[in-house]
């Protein structure tokens, strides 16, 4: 049985105005008139929408500030779904939904620009991570990711992008105010670092990562250690090279390694990525085993399978504050089911 965990990145959209924030010189007015002439037909469905938000496009970065201007101005915040959000029961939002919906939390925002880029054929991940904005108050440490975005890679180098941010934000009664802005397109990664704190350092861009300690020191701390001398403290470039050249299965685990070893006091984000390398052998195995060597293969992948989900188990006891309940349920129940798995195909093997 696959039983995968699903978590939302959630965040109170900021409508502070951050001074400083840059972008890739370009004159987007022309791109930017067309995505607001999208035709409604088009509108629907992702595929004829891209196809028309690229099609007067001169080059890439008009490309995506298309796909940023449109998002922008017609997806509103979902402010009922975040209310309501319950990580153990939400199920992902297509992007072709979050067209029909025309509303969506930060995930849907991000996955509906990543999809854009992939119909456009440019390189684009969705990124998790810790942020600072609207109703935030300091913290002593950050344990769970609360915000998605993306980066894009154009010209062979790599841009960070919040179209979650750039749409606008909530007042002080919880209503989303529909307010277009620039600042994070492209934005500065010095400047985008201040209140988006990646759970992998490699995608802040930066060679210098600001640590997560500093991060929760507050913004003075932040922008101290960005004005320490030039050092080649991480290779961001080669970290996602060799991000990209794993087999898709070995990717989240690779990205779950790098975010626990940047932030200890996060290990549900390692224990996920252990469920999920857990569940992709699982699944790996035939459900017919036509021979005795087949199931000598089977058992060694389920027992592989059982050592993550033991050490999914050990890093999920570290919390203690009932944060990551849901991942403990599953975990349980994964468990089971897989001990259950070994042990049938080991009475096999007598």
């Amino acid at each position: 049985m696959n039983v995968r965990a699903c978590t939302l990145a959630i965040f109170l959209i900021s409508l502070i105005v951050f001074p400083g924030l840059a972008s890739v010189e370009q004159d987007y007015e022309k791109i930017d008139i067309h995505a607001r002439q999208a035709p409604e037909k088009l509108q629907y469905d992702v595929k004829k929408l891209t196809a028309y938000l690229v099609k007067p496009a001169r080059n890439d970065y008009e490309k995506v500030r298309s796909f940023y201007v449109w998002i922008a101005d017609n997806i509103a915040y979902d402010v009922q779904l975040f209310r309501h959000y319950n990580p153990s029961r939400y199920q992902q939002i297509l992007p072709d939904d979050v067209l029909k919906r025309k509303k969506a939390v930060c995930q849907g925002y991000a996955d509906l620009f990543q999809e854009m880029c992939r119909l456009a054929n440019i390189s684009s991940y969705v990124v998790g991570g810790y942020s600072k904005g609207f109703g935030y108050t300091q913290k002593k440490v950050f344990t769970t990711a609360d915000h998605a975005w993306n980066v894009v890679r154009l010209e062979n180098q790599w841009h960070l992008v919040d179209v979650t941010w750039g749409s606008g934000g909530l007042n002080d009664k919880m209503r989303f105010v529909k307010e277009f802005s620039d600042d994070y397109f492209l934005t500065d990664p010095k400047v985008f670092v201040i209140n988006h704190l990646p759970l992998e350092p490699m995608w802040q861009l930066l060679e210098c990562p600001v640590p997560v300690t500093a991060y929760a020191k507050g913004d003075a701390a932040v922008q101290q250690h960005l004005t320490k001398s030039p050092q080649q403290c991480l290779d961001y470039a080669a970290l996602i090279a060799s991000y990209e050249s794993k087999p898709a299965v070995e990717r989240e685990l690779f990205a779950a390694e790098q975010a626990y070893a940047f932030n200890p006091e996060n290990p549900v984000v390692l224990a996920r990525g252990y469920m999920n390398i857990a569940n992709q052998l699982m699944n790996s195995i035939p459900r017919q085993l036509s021979s005795r060597e087949a199931i000598v293969e089977a058992t060694a992948t389920q027992e592989e399978a059982v050592t993550y989900l033991k050490e999914a188990e050990q890093l999920l006891n570290k919390v203690k504050d009932g944060s990551a309940d849901p991942e403990k349920q599953l975990i349980k129940a994964n468990l089971k089911t897989s001990e259950q798995n070994l042990k049938g195909l080991k009475n096999a093997l007598k």
